[in-house]
């Protein structure tokens, strides 16, 4: 017991602190470009990118504290925790390049160099696998705003075009009406279906809103 206390209270060369950090920051590449490719051009946050490059280099940071003090990096690493998770995901597997972030910093900071670059190489292929399914599940807000056409052959013609449909909201007044839709479908399919509505005659206008506001 007292020789582990001892390695964690043996202070880091700076020449290894320096190594971890340039590994770090290497790896973190990985990461970086493996978010860009996973995400559409709608659902990429450029922000959350750069957060997760800091975050490696941080959780490196915290790691090579803890050979000098223990309490002061596990207390950091929780703190940095809770404000983490206290923000919004908007995409349930933001969680999971959180996670491969602090990953990062964990290997770079005891040298485990092998298996952090094996690790974000096998996360990358697996994330950017997804992107093509999670594409086409995209749920979408579509507004219809219009008047005098046939709202059941409307939402006849929503449902033939889309993966799945849900009526969010409808407002129907004396001369127009405006209906809300909760879509699903291919990202590519968005102006064929804006054209067909629009064939239909009576419609003024139609909007794709994407859900990550």
């Amino acid at each position: 017991m007292k020789e582990i206390f001892n390695m964690i209270n043996r202070k880091p060369e700076p020449m290894t602190i320096l190594i971890s950090l340039v590994a770090a920051l290497l790896l973190s590449m990985i990461l970086y470009g493996a978010y860009r490719l996973a995400n559409t051009k709608e659902s990429y946050q450029p922000q959350f990118a750069v957060t997760l490059v800091t975050m490696a280099l941080i959780s490196t940071v915290l790691m090579d504290l803890i050979q000098s003090n223990l309490a002061l990096s596990l207390g950091m690493l929780g703190s940095l925790s809770i404000v983490r998770f206290r923000t919004n995901i908007k995409d349930t597997r933001d969680i999971g390049f959180i996670f491969w972030s602090m990953a990062i910093g964990l290997a770079a900071a005891t040298q485990s160099y092998f298996i952090g670059a094996a690790g974000s190489l096998m996360l990358a292929c697996v994330m950017i696998g997804t992107k093509k399914r999670v594409a086409k599940q995209a749920a979408m807000l579509m507004v219809i705003r219009g008047s005098h056409t046939d709202l059941d052959k409307m939402q006849e013609l929503v449902k033939e075009q889309t993966e799945s449909v849900k009526i969010r909201a409808k407002n129907i007044l004396a001369e127009s009406f405006e209906i809300v839709y909760e879509v699903q479908l291919h990202e590519e399919r968005g102006n064929q279906i804006i054209e067909a509505i629009f064939g239909m005659g009576g419609i003024d206008s139609v909007n794709l809103l994407a859900q990550n506001s």
